[in-house]
């Protein structure tokens, strides 16, 4: 947990983080390419990193700053559920156009939620995120803490594909 204070009385909380504390250039130390909202954003390296790592589960891949930096478990969950992804699939069974589609949409959704969050309606968009029902085959969500991250995931069992 990092707190943080402001001459203004305005303060920012982070809940679920990681810090690194950075005494050398920010270019030199931070990996722009992972960053999926940067102009300097590398599909293709993504991929090449989720190809490197077989056994992750998708819902852990998501959350892996180092391949997707800036994806929380909001996108997450909303980026495998518009891609048909259960969240328990492991990265290397996913075929090409999948993988592909788990790049794209990570960087896709990323810009939405930005949108959305400023329009005040991030909510109003969730699919999956803290829904009951899947809103395509209208029966409940399983929701579970799953994977390394251990946060809470939502999926449903009849358009979500399980990939191992």
């Amino acid at each position: 947990r990092l707190s943080l204070g402001f001459e203004d009385g305005g303060e920012l909380n982070f809940y679920a983080c990681s810090v690194k504390e950075i005494d050398c250039d920010l270019d030199a130390m931070y990996d722009w390419a992972a960053d999926v909202m940067s102009d300097r954003w590398d599909p293709k390296r993504a991929r090449k990193k989720l190809r490197a790592a077989p056994d992750m589960l998708a819902c852990d891949a998501l959350l892996d700053q180092d391949i997707f930096s800036g994806v929380g478990n909001i996108i997450k969950n909303e980026v495998l559920f518009r891609i048909r992804v259960d969240p328990r699939s492991t990265v290397g069974a996913l075929p090409p156009r999948k993988l592909r589609a788990l790049v794209d949409e990570a960087r896709q959704y990323s810009f939405d939620f930005l949108a959305w969050k400023k329009a005040y309606t991030l909510k109003q968009h969730w699919l999956c995120h803290n829904q009951k029902t899947c809103p395509r085959c209208h029966i409940p969500f399983h929701k579970g803490h799953l994977g390394r991250t251990n946060r809470r995931s939502f999926w449903c069992e009849r358009c979500m594909k399980l990939y191992v």
